[in-house]
């Protein structure tokens, strides 16, 4: 566990390269305003992406983790599977982007990065498979490797003056080479890349998938959808602000990612092995992961200001109000995180549904008064409390049916 830990947080802290990749958007496309265009197609492709995957690398990491024979089988189903599922997914995201802005420059950077999505979407099966074998060296190399390569792709482009679309432009090389450098080491552990078709295998897959798929859907609404709204009613100028707050915010939830995604294979091994440990395994990293959460909160809430103007600029102060009011929900969104390890383990995946559209309804209801009125602080708003009922439906769920 320990050394998995290691591993995971070393994927999850590769992260700050994003930030860093961030950070140099911020200071040389020119303003706020083509900072938010940027994060505009970002948030978008965020929002689309979980239809590339749509839950099929959870259940890829919890069947491998029950037998761990299938590995090879399930790698080649699931990469088969995803030729339709990122399809109609990119598919869909040309035509919302088409829809929602009519700059060209805008609608460029959209398709772009939706396509460096699909590939993204590819190398994440492979991580599941690493990740159910706990490989978590390896799976720590695939996202390190495609990290650096968009921080050096992406400042390259930058540095040259490429701008938004040469920036977009950056992602597909970054991410085709990394996808590339993902397929090598699946020869080496996994035996090679294929595509497989068995009607059996396909409908188990869609079967378990489907509910955490969409789940996964509804989860990634509730994090995109607020910095999509403000993009369609406010500036971009106010896209932008809101986005670099949310950056870090979100920077500062990859800890209880790289925990949960170590407690989900072992979790999900011990659910049908050792039901004591695995009710003292759950609850003991709900509540170290939201005592961390709330350490985290309470200095960022302190320093917001000048961390906020160290990375991005004076011009990026006025994110302030929006980030701390996302920094109450840290320790909420750290819990989350592990319960929805646990919710995985025991195969509740229609409660993690339940919960996600609670909360996603929740979260729009109130953005769609909060956001035209507050702008970004509105929207920080809407997304804590959103967390809390989300929260608050994962611990009565789970509680009930643990009676």
């Amino acid at each position: 566990m320990v050394r998995n830990f290691f591993y995971s947080t070393i994927s999850a802290g590769t992260a700050a390269l994003l930030l860093l990749l961030y950070i140099a958007a911020a200071r040389m496309l020119g303003s706020v305003d083509e900072l938010g265009k940027f994060s505009f197609a970002l948030l978008l492709g965020g929002v689309f992406e979980t239809l590339m995957d749509f839950g099929l690398h959870q259940v890829t990491i919890r069947a491998v983790a029950r037998d761990r024979s299938r590995a090879g089988a399930l790698l080649h189903h699931t990469l088969a599977i995803k030729l339709i599922w990122a399809s109609a997914a990119l598919a869909v995201l040309v035509v919302t982007a088409n829809v929602l802005r009519p700059q060209s420059d805008v609608r460029l950077a959209c398709y772009l990065i939706g396509g460096s999505l699909v590939f993204r979407s590819y190398m994440l099966t492979i991580r599941g498979v690493l990740q159910g074998l706990e490989h978590f060296g390896w799976d720590a190399i695939v996202v390190l490797a495609d990290r650096v390569l968009l921080l050096l792709c992406g400042f390259a482009a930058l540095w040259m003056g490429t701008g938004l679309r040469g920036l977009a432009i950056a992602f597909i090389v970054a991410r085709g080479t990394a996808l590339v450098l993902a397929g090598g080491i699946t020869h080496l552990r996994l035996g090679g890349i294929g595509f497989s078709y068995d009607g059996d295998v396909w409908r188990e897959l869609h079967r378990t998938a489907l509910p955490l798929g969409f789940f996964l859907v509804v989860l990634n609404l509730y994090s995109y959808i607020d910095g999509v709204m403000l993009g369609y009613w406010r500036t971009d100028a106010e896209t932008g602000l809101y986005a670099v707050a949310y950056r870090i915010y979100e920077g500062f939830t990859y800890g209880a990612l790289a925990l949960s995604t170590v407690l989900t294979p072992r979790l999900s091994a011990l659910f049908v092995t050792n039901r004591s440990q695995h009710r003292q395994l759950a609850s003991g990293g709900v509540f170290g992961a939201a005592a961390v959460g709330a350490a985290i909160a309470a200095v960022a809430f302190v320093i917001a200001t000048p961390l906020l103007v160290m990375l991005f600029g004076a011009a990026y102060s006025a994110a302030t109000p929006a980030f701390r009011i996302l920094c109450v929900g840290l320790p909420v969104v750290f819990a989350i995180w592990i319960l929805h390890a646990v919710a995985i383990s025991v195969d509740r995946e229609t409660l993690l549904l339940q919960t996600g559209l609670i909360g996603l309804a929740t979260n729009v209801g109130l953005n769609l008064y909060v956001i035209p009125h507050y702008g970004p602080r509105g929207a920080a708003f809407a997304t804590v409390v959103g967390e809390v009922v989300s929260l608050t439906v994962l611990i009565g769920g789970l509680w009930r049916s643990a009676r």
